[in-house]
């Protein structure tokens, strides 16, 4: 964000929201390989959030595919009868993990319905859903699972590429690829038989994300991120997401980003009336203006029908607004009364953003800093890991700091693609530029260097107290 313009940000009031959750729910229970996103959505007044251990996923899988052998309870968890604790997942419907576990440890899990998830999450059937809303998609065309013809039937010549994706949700970017030519575009159905492809036309634009929170009466519509894809040094998938960084109005063209905000709130209501209920997330492109002074266009590319990892950013501007964190409006959608007050407020714009390191190949873990605040110093130098934020915010961080999430264990076999580390900035870490796979800034590289090369210096000890003379030592 390059000046003070606020940023417009929908929600409930932190103060009534909190005491609303008070009236229906004692604990939270974040389930996710990384508590990343649940220590961005503790505020004052809401019930505790916890986050209990929770098994590796299988290579390439976040947690909710996961096996859960015996789906062990939360450690120490007594009878619930009234149901006052409750458990919230990343990935819900990505696997039967989530609800396995919550099942065993008798926990409501508060997500969607299968159904209308499973129509969101697919590729092409999201596309029924964006005619209804409203919203403009690329050019595209759908690839049989069964009976394909020859590939350059399935090329359209005015294309200068295009994306190819199987319909199944996929949360690593491995079901993304880029055809530049009938040749590529081949090799894609090749590599994905007896799968039903969407082929879409590839568009120049600036990879935006959306997303926000279902109510019964009403969609929230949170911050606006640019979100990085696909970056080489980050990632071997051309499809990828790689981090994210937030924006305000002020980033982008004039009237762009309202027009982002009103795709995802026509989205997020489409979803609303086909009895979706909690948080959502709308990738989005807003394309090179045809012309000078023409207004790119706000394109829908998918829907993510559950958390994305970039609300973990975007609840902090929730929180600068005195609005409730999206962790807790997503309970509220679930467990609160019909007519949940909201309003728009306008956050003080914050720099905030985040890199996605993946594993380059398949292989073991490498050795990688545990989570933890860390500093970067003269000549790359790394120390950590620090005592934690003063508030415990990602706003207390200073300009050479960032907090780091182990996605993995070091050791444990990954495949290429698989996420390593979650790096959190207060600072803008690529330039805002159309396309996959930017540049990131040289601070932004020098992170990385630093995360992914020699171990990190340990913090200082404070000096040891001086004995009085002639006190034994113990």
């Amino acid at each position: 964000m390059t000046d003070s313009t606020p940023v417009p940000v929908d929600g409930v009031d932190l103060e009534r929201g909190a005491r609303l959750l008070r009236a229906h729910v004692d604990k939270i229970t974040w389930l996710d390989r990384s508590p990343f996103l649940g220590a961005t959505a503790a505020a004052p007044g809401m019930p505790p959030i916890a986050a209990p251990p929770w098994p590796q996923p299988e290579p390439g899988e976040r947690p909710g595919a996961a096996p859960v052998p015996g789906a062990a309870p939360v450690p120490g968890a007594a009878p619930d009868p009234g149901g006052r604790r409750v458990a919230v997942a990343f990935a819900p419907e990505h696997g039967p993990g989530a609800r396995r576990w919550t099942a065993a440890a008798g926990l409501p899990l508060l997500a969607a319905g299968p159904a209308v998830t499973a129509q969101a999450a697919d590729k092409i059937e999201a596309l029924a859903l964006f005619r209804a809303a409203g919203v403009d998609v690329p050019g595209h065309l759908v690839v049989p699972a069964d009976g394909r013809d020859a590939a350059a039937a399935y090329w359209r010549p005015q294309w200068e590429a295009a994306v190819v994706q199987r319909r199944e949700n996929n949360l690593t970017g491995r079901g993304t690829r880029l055809a530049r030519d009938v040749r590529e575009l081949r090799a894609c159905l090749d590599a994905w038989p007896g799968h039903a492809l969407r082929v879409a036309r590839y568009l120049d634009g600036l990879p935006l994300t959306a997303g926000g929170c279902v109510l019964a009466g009403r969609v929230l519509v949170s911050a606006v991120s640019h979100q990085l894809v696909g970056v080489p040094c980050l990632t071997p998938h051309w499809g990828a997401h790689c981090g994210n960084q937030l924006l305000g109005p002020s980033d982008l063209p004039p009237g762009a980003h309202t027009r982002v905000r009103e795709a995802a709130r026509r989205v997020g209501e489409e979803l609303r009336a086909r009895g979706f209920r909690g948080v959502f997330g709308l990738d989005l492109l807003l394309t090179a203006p045809p012309s000078p002074g023409a207004p790119g266009r706000v394109v829908a590319v998918e829907i993510n029908p559950r958390f994305q990892t970039v609300v973990s950013l975007t609840q902090q501007l929730e929180r600068d607004a005195g609005l409730l964190p999206a962790l807790g409006a997503h309970v509220l959608a679930f467990r609160g009364p019909g007519d949940v007050p909201v309003r728009t407020a306008a956050a003080p714009p914050r720099p905030l953003s985040q890199l996605v390191v993946h594993a380059p190949d398949d292989g073991p873990a490498a050795a990688l800093p545990p989570s933890g605040r860390y500093r970067l110093g003269a000549g790359g130098r790394l120390t950590g890991p620090l005592p934690p934020p003063a508030t415990g915010s990602l706003a207390s961080l200073a300009p050479d700091e960032a907090l780091v999430w182990a996605q993995t264990v070091p050791g444990r076999p990954v495949r290429a693609g698989d996420e390593l580390l979650l790096v959190q900035l207060p600072g803008r870490v690529a330039p805002l530029r159309h396309g996959n796979a930017p540049a990131l800034l040289p601070h932004a590289r020098a992170w990385l260097t630093a995360l992914t090369g020699p171990a990190p210096h340990p913090p200082p000890r404070p000096p040891a107290p001086r004995r009085p003379p002639g006190e034994p030592v113990r």
